[in-house]
Formats: structure tokens, C-alpha cells, sequence
């Protein structure tokens, strides 16, 4: 994700803490829920229990937190590259297991799910959802591929994760949230390794 955002700060790092944290949750939630013309600062302030002022003093713009919401996490960044060190005979089910144990936290499956919902109707976030793929997830999870195959193995690789997160964690569809973390790991990660080192 992007870290030119940071310009768009303002204050001293251990004044932000837990306001801004509050506010960047309302931003989330409200992007998310009503789009980026519809979000107002004053709104964001008002979910956030903050004032206004103050929002506009830690982001100078709502242009400029929108881009900080678009932010992952660096140990997600990190947990994908990770997958690098690992056999790529070993990596379908790592992938999976990853995926699972980030949604599985509440503040991480906050940005996730917010960032896929505001990418959905906003051209810049989508922007950057596909940067994160394209760019971060798909070269490391598809690293020691040969160069002719590793644009198409890594967009099914790409294709089966975001089906997975769209119907399992945003659309929450009853038939994909019922079966268990490790019938997914083992059934989705057989799929991925095929498209990683098998016969397509």
C-alpha cells in the first residue's frame, strides 16, 4: 500500500494514538458504507466522537484519509512475503491458512473488509486493491514460476482469494462460511497449488 499518504498527517506521532485511531475507523466504516461524496469530515468527527478540528488537524484532507485507510497493515505485508521462504510445492495451503488467520483478526479483517467494500464504487481505492495484488501478493506467492506462466497462474491465484474473501467474509454466503478453517485450507489450498505447480 501506499506511504506518501503520510503527508497528509499532521501532529506529533504519540499525540495520534487512539484518536486517530477512532477516526480512521469512522473514515473506514463511512467510505465503506456511503461512498466518498456522501462522507463528510464532520461526519467522520461526529462517529469518531471527536471534533471536526481535530480530524482536519491530524488529516489535512479527506482525500488524504481515504489513502490512510487504504493502508495494510506491514505485517500483512510481511505475512505475504513470508511466503517466499516457503517450497513452492508448500504454498497452496500456507496461502489459505495466511488468509484465514488474517480475517481472523478483528481490527486487520476491519481494513480488509473495508478496503475491498471501498474499492467496490471508488476508482482510487480500486486503484490500489490492485496495486496490492498485482504488485505485493501475486509476485510473492508466485515467485519460481516460469516467466511465460506467471501472469496467468498468479491471476487464478488472485481470482480464487478474492472469491474466497468476497463470499466468505464480505457477502458471508451460508454454504462458505459453514465449512470449517481446515476443510477450506486443504480443499481451496489444493486448488492453489495446482494453479501455482500443477497442470492447468
Amino acid at each position: 500500500m501506499p506511504n506518501d499518504v503520510t503527508a497528509g498527517r499532521r501532529g506529533p506521532k504519540a499525540h495520534r494514538g487512539e484518536l486517530a485511531g477512532k477516526v480512521l475507523t469512522a473514515a473506514r466504516l463511512s467510505f465503506a458504507a456511503n461512498g466518498f461524496a456522501a462522507t463528510t469530515m464532520q461526519g467522520i468527527a461526529r462517529d469518531a466522537g471527536v471534533d471536526t478540528k481535530l480530524v482536519r488537524y491530524y488529516f489535512s484532507s479527506k482525500e488524504a484519509l481515504l489513502a490512510e485507510c487504504l493502508v495494510i497493515p506491514p505485517a500483512f505485508v510481511e505475512a505475504n512475503h513470508q511466503l517466499l521462504e516457503l517450497p513452492i510445492g508448500e504454498r497452496g495451503e500456507a496461502i489459505v491458512r495466511g488468509m484465514l488467520a488474517a480475517w481472523a483478526q478483528p481490527p486487520l479483517a476491519l481494513i480488509l473488509h473495508t478496503s475491498l467494500l471501498i474499492a467496490a464504487h471508488e476508482p482510487i481505492a480500486m486503484d490500489v486493491v490492485r496495486r496490492v495484488f498485482s504488485e505485493g501478493l501475486i509476485p510473492a506467492v508466485a515467485s519460481d514460476i516460469p516467466d511465460a506462466e506467471r501472469a496467468t497462474r498468479g491471476g487464478l491465484i488472485s481470482s480464487q482469494m478474492l472469491g474466497l474473501a468476497f463470499t466468505r467474509f464480505i457477502f458471508e454466503v451460508p454454504q462458505t462460511v459453514g465449512i470449517a478453517d481446515e476443510e477450506v485450507v486443504r480443499t481451496v489450498g489444493a486448488t492453489i497449488q495446482r494453479y501455482l505447480n500443477g497442470e492447468l
